[in-house]
């Protein structure tokens, strides 16, 4: 059962006891009642990096000993004499408001510490749990699957899986293809429809890196959504999305806006990269460099190696990326808000995700007021039930300086033409 947090959100947490981890289906066991405190940290540092893996750490009353896996009295499978509280089952954080769920984290369970305190009278449990980035960590493409028409390689008993195959095929496709590989649920994926083409990869490669080169292939963004989602996001998504384009909520301490605790904002050199060197396997070097940057801040730059299939393709990418990446600009780095000063901010907190733009307007202690808009690049909760309170933050990259498409430019913005 839900757990109401205040008068206006309940939490709901619950654990896939009875179910292994890639079930599409899963039988949760709703362990609400039993939860102290909890904190979710997932997304990126900035808009120039990968997402990492999420996480979660759920802190578990355990004064009856029920989180223990030594015991046999709860979440126990007796047919096969052991707990069920074992690593890698599923586990869900969601919150209600206003008649509809939001789930907050999704993934599995990594270790589970059983801390007896106060002498013996108290005991508590920290479920720490990571997403399926984990799971991806943890193999390479051949060892999970077996492969058909390549002389001497069908692996016939070692797994029951059609895998991976040597070819070129859409950024997107080769995506379906991996997961398909490893046996990630297709209810937990959202993949769009990738723009270019990528060459085969190597059988050795870890199922994460795989997908995070074609990632690079595509400039797409990969990472697993709130609900658990193996997420692909083309190149297009951040510059014609709704979400990305349009601001979802208005943030400020002018008193006429939602509030917010805390912002932070910076200039410095960290964002700036203004001269790029990509090569794809087999192809020629591709060379783009911002003269004008590298006179004011001396050449800041970028290697690779990609999977793509063509140099244009390559090319495209890197002036996609300079015309972001080549100019400093004041950052509004982080945004901390308190859900509880105004219930409008309720549905911010739980529905917001990465990529969404929104916009801070802060007035200064001398009245000045300066406004960004801004896109999502992580998000952290930290929850306690026994003092109330919640925390959420989010770590911004600006929206405002990006390229335009021709036949998609947003008036008033961006000021580089990126590709056509």
């Amino acid at each position: 059962m839900s757990v109401a947090f205040d008068s206006n959100v309940d939490i709901t947490v619950e654990i896939g006891f009875d179910s292994d981890p890639f079930d599409e289906s899963q039988s949760f066991t709703d362990v609400s009642q039993y939860v102290r405190q909890f904190t979710t940290n997932r997304g990126r540092v900035n808009e120039l990096g990968q997402f990492g893996a999420g996480s979660a750490q759920i802190l578990l009353s355990n004064t009856d000993n029920r989180f223990n896996p030594s015991q046999t009295t709860y979440y126990y499978d007796s047919a096969n004499s052991r707990s069920k509280i074992q690593p890698l089952k599923r586990v869900r954080i969601s919150a209600t408001y206003s008649s509809s769920t939001y789930v907050l984290f999704e993934g599995f369970l990594d270790t589970i510490p059983v801390v007896f305190t106060a002498q013996g009278q108290d005991s508590v449990v920290t479920f720490r749990a990571t997403d399926a980035f984990k799971i991806f960590q943890s193999g390479v493409l051949d060892s999970r699957s077996w492969r058909i028409g390549r002389g001497g390689f069908s692996e016939l008993g070692q797994s029951t899986r059609l895998g991976y195959e040597d070819l070129t095929e859409l950024s997107s496709d080769r995506v379906t293809r991996i997961l398909n590989a490893v046996g990630f649920p297709s209810n937990r994926r959202d993949v769009l429809t990738g723009t270019v083409n990528v060459q085969s990869q190597q059988l050795s490669d870890n199922i994460l890196s795989a997908l995070r080169e074609v990632e690079v292939a595509e400039n797409a963004q990969f990472f697993i959504s709130a609900d658990g989602k193996a997420t692909f996001r083309n190149r297009d998504y951040r510059l014609s999305n709704t979400k990305a384009v349009n601001v979802q909520g208005t943030f400020s301490n002018t008193g006429t806006d939602l509030p917010y605790t805390d912002v932070s904002l910076s200039l410095d050199d960290n964002e700036i990269i203004n001269v790029y060197e990509w090569t794809r396997e087999n192809g020629s070097t591709q060379y783009i460099s911002d003269a004008d940057s590298v006179l004011r801040f001396t050449a800041k730059g970028s290697t690779k190696s990609t999977i793509n299939v063509s140099d244009s393709d390559v090319l495209s990418i890197i002036e996609q990326k300079i015309a972001e990446t080549s100019l400093p600009i004041v950052r509004v780095d982080k945004l901390t808000v308190n859900p509880r000063d105004n219930t409008g901010l309720w549905t911010q907190v739980l529905d917001r995700e990465f990529g969404d733009r929104i916009k801070v307007k802060i007035q200064d202690p001398s009245g000045t007021t300066i406004e960004d808009e801004l896109l999502i690049e992580s998000i952290q909760h930290t929850v306690n039930g026994s003092s109330q309170s919640w925390s959420w933050s989010a770590t911004l990259s600006p929206a405002g300086s990006s390229a335009w498409i021709l036949g998609t430019a947003k008036l008033g913005e961006g000021t580089r033409f990126a590709y056509s």
